[in-house]
């Protein structure tokens, strides 16, 4: 059985912190569900958070939290990063994070990461909004290298391969089955790249799409990838440096042994519709057109030609 069973919640440090909670409020529609002096907390359905927003003079990334299988499974990840040589500390509590009986650390590349047992779930209260979101999905983060932080995910957290990018980018999965809980990404480590929600449906996406394109927001456009078969959007938190990425049809990998595949680094690897059609003229057609203006890990992945 797996030890994680996917992505809990994401927490970002911002140094306008009511400027923040409007963007992820009236932009990417999120609801508030706590507010105190320094932080709020907001999320997509009845769990107390998926977004902890945090007032902190330098923006970014502060936290990924990963919630476990069970409680058995937080003592066997304490148990691999004590092996590892990894130092653990308590995790949040009830009365300050909304979380319970969980630990913290911080991978070989800076990135800390909260494991817990347990969030706070507000059944009496109201649920927000029908906007049509159903979960926090992934988040995909930078690391100096792809494959050195794979190994560090799998063999502690018991996370698995679903797809793999070169030495570009790897996607690994949880115990929700979902293609990947969380992408590393080659780049500057630490860094966040961007955090996906998972919608009802292509409509939702299309939806969002045109919500970014009015407010200005809009990261990349439209695409169908080729490792997950996810349709996504993507919207820009300029402030923060990051994205936010809407998608449906996100792939249910049910093989615990599919390793999945070792992929070219092209554009059509990011985007399967970014395939042109043969140009008469033009024996073999032309190029695919690489991406732009989405997140840095898609360009970083389309790198190379197709």
């Amino acid at each position: 059985m797996a030890l994680v069973h996917g992505h809990g919640f994401v927490t970002l440090g911002t140094p306008d912190l009511d400027k923040s909670v409007e963007f992820y409020r009236t932009v990417c529609r999120l609801e508030v569900r706590e507010r105190r002096d320094d932080e709020v907390f907001l999320t997509g359905n009845e769990r107390h958070h998926w977004l902890r927003l945090v007032r902190r003079e330098t923006p970014g990334l502060v936290r990924l939290g990963y919630q476990a299988t069970d409680r058995d499974g937080i003592d066997e990840i304490t148990r691999r990063l004590d092996a590892a040589g990894i130092a653990v500390s308590k995790g949040g509590n009830l009365a300050d994070d909304a979380v319970h009986g969980g630990i913290r650390f911080r991978d070989p590349f800076g990135v800390e990461i909260e494991i817990y047992e347990e969030m706070v779930q507000a059944a009496n209260s109201p649920v927000p909004g029908d906007v049509g979101f159903t979960d926090l999905l992934h988040a995909v983060v930078f690391v100096a290298d792809v494959e050195q932080a794979r190994d560090f995910y799998v063999n502690t957290l018991d996370m698995r391969r679903s797809d793999q990018i070169e030495q570009l980018v790897v996607f690994l999965r949880a115990g929700n089955r979902y293609h990947h809980s969380i992408g590393l990404a080659r780049g500057e480590s630490g860094r966040l790249d961007h955090f996906a929600i998972l919608v009802r449906d292509i409509d939702v996406v299309m939806r969002l799409r045109l919500h970014a394109i009015r407010l200005g927001v809009l990261g990349d456009d439209v695409v169908r990838h080729t490792a997950s078969g996810s349709i996504s959007v993507y919207l820009r938190d300029d402030d923060l440096g990051s994205g936010i990425e809407f998608c449906t049809g996100h792939q249910v990998i049910d093989d615990d042994t599919f390793n999945g595949r070792l992929l070219k680094a092209s554009p059509s690897t990011v985007n399967a519709w970014n395939v042109p059609y043969p140009d008469a003229d033009q024996p073999g057609g032309p190029a695919a057109v690489a991406a732009t203006g989405g997140t840095a890990a898609a360009n970083l992945a389309s790198s190379s030609s197709p």
